[in-house]
């Protein structure tokens, strides 16, 4: 089901009546606001909104492979009609972020039933971290490895290592793609040494990073290493065999 230049009436039944069948789809020119742990807005222009099954929401420019603002799974939304215009609400109860998308204009909006299955993949997190700690050059040159998966209060910490100038560095370990939870993780755990004294640093690892987690590790000090999973089984696996 679809509609092409619905009135904002038309377009909110639309969202609220698919938005549990399959994958909600709507373009149009919006403003964004995000509000939680901190706060982010967009100005109007032309944009693709998401909603998924399972509560998901992502707001998508002409470029890019990640989202410009999103909501995980688990989130609630709603859409309704203010002053004209149709209005997209996504709430997430913990932590309590909310993202409000007002459309000015909708060009389109439908939903589409979309199937669901298992990624099949090669690796797990883990794996990355152990193939890491066989080849951490990979992270960053002259890297020593002193500690993996070593616990903290708030978690644990992937690989402790320490670098040519004998400090220690913090690294997080995403397979995927990073978003700003890993690097409030990764701040959490370079805070905790910092406070006992230490000259440390953090560097999260990961396939990718999302716009909103990079620019919170610039806020944070904290540096990003991107390695694709795929080419780094393919590096270690090669010297292993080497070695046998």
């Amino acid at each position: 089901m679809y509609l092409v230049g619905p009135v904002a009436e038309e377009a909110a039944r639309v969202v609220n009546s698919g938005r549990r069948r399959g994958v909600v789809v709507v373009v149009g020119v919006c403003e964004v606001s995000y509000s939680g742990r901190a706060a982010a807005s967009l100005k109007a222009g032309r944009r693709l909104l998401l909603i998924k099954r399972d509560g998901t929401l992502l707001v998508h420019e002409a470029e890019k492979a990640q989202p410009k603002i999103w909501q995980p799974p688990g989130s609630s939304t709603a859409a309704y009609v203010e002053e004209g215009r149709l209005v997209v609400k996504s709430v997430r109860s913990r932590p309590f972020e909310t993202v409000r998308v007002v459309f000015l204009s909708v060009d389109f909006v439908g939903v589409f039933d979309v199937g669901e299955s298992e990624l099949e993949f090669l690796g797990s997190e883990r794996d990355v971290v152990e193939a890491l700690t066989q080849a951490p050059w990979l992270i960053e040159e002259g890297l020593e490895v002193v500690g993996v998966e070593v616990p903290m209060d708030v978690g644990h910490i992937d690989i402790l290592a320490k670098d040519r100038d004998g400090r220690y560095v913090v690294v997080e370990v995403k397979r995927d793609v990073a978003t700003h939870e890993a690097v409030f993780q990764l701040a959490r755990y370079v805070e905790i040494y910092r406070k006992k004294g230490l000259d440390v640093r953090g560097v999260l690892v990961a396939g990718d990073i999302s716009s909103s987690a990079l620019e919170y590790l610039r806020r944070y000090g904290l540096q990003f290493v991107k390695i694709n999973p795929r080419e780094l089984m393919v590096v270690t696996n090669k010297k292993a065999s080497k070695l046998l």
